[in-house]
């Protein structure tokens, strides 16, 4: 089954509550620790593709990455 990838101008933090939701309402993963590391994986990964990542402050809660075709 596919693992949730960041939507263009979602933030880390939105991302992680969408990716966690998803992957508990599979039952890929056991628990949050797995959950977390693996959605937070997911984000890092992004970054590779993106076209554009804007960083607000250093927070990485505030990280956006912008995709385009």
């Amino acid at each position: 089954m596919p693992l949730p990838t960041p939507h263009s101008k979602e933030k880390y933090s939105e991302f992680m509550e969408r990716c966690m939701i998803d992957l508990s309402e599979k039952k890929e993963f056991k628990d949050n620790k797995q959950r977390a590391a693996v959605c937070s994986s997911q984000f890092k990964k992004a970054t590779s593709k993106a076209s554009v990542v804007i960083e607000n402050s250093g927070d990485e809660e505030d990280l956006f990455y912008y995709f385009f075709d």
